[in-house]
């Protein structure tokens, strides 16, 4: 596992967070979540809330020109609900079980951005259902706590 201080210092300031997921399939809307709280406290345009439709956002992806994308998502590490990771792209298999037409190792090689993230977040269930469980729920209020006074993307807080 990666270090996140390290990580979060190390991502540029022109961070695009771009929240995936399905939002009627309880803990998988997780991503999209974390991004609508994330697009009230940084500046709008460096979050995209994509749901399950991602591969309809890379040309606006590509239009923005970020330094670095952070992919926020519901994904089975195999570990207990509300665990969270952050890893390159790279590291995700594309047999990763997801709700998504494109994995998102696939969709990456369609963006032409440097810096490639996955926020991965363990569901507890990905049922139909529009609740996040209290696991989940309590990690996307710690990691946008963590994004929030990053030094890499506080320039982006609200005053």
């Amino acid at each position: 596992m990666h270090d996140w201080r390290l990580i979060m210092e190390s991502i540029r300031n022109n961070t695009l967070f771009v929240g995936v997921g399905n939002r009627f399939k309880s803990d998988d809307g997780v991503g999209i979540s974390i991004a609508e709280k994330l697009k009230e406290i940084v500046k709008a345009d460096r979050v995209i809330i994509a749901e399950n439709g991602i591969e309809n956002y890379t040309g606006k992806i590509n239009r923005l020109r970020p330094d670095s994308v952070i992919l926020i998502d519901a994904v089975d590490f195999g570990e207990n609900p509300g665990f969270f990771k952050l890893i390159p792209v790279s590291e995700i298999t594309n047999t990763t079980t997801n709700t998504h037409n494109l994995s998102l190792k696939t969709l990456s090689s369609f963006l032409d951005v440097p810096d490639i993230w996955v926020l991965g977040i363990q569901p507890a269930s990905v049922s139909f259902g529009t609740e996040l469980s209290k696991e989940v729920l309590s990690a996307a209020q710690k990691l946008i706590k963590m994004i929030v006074v990053s030094p890499s993307t506080s320039r982006y807080i609200s005053v």
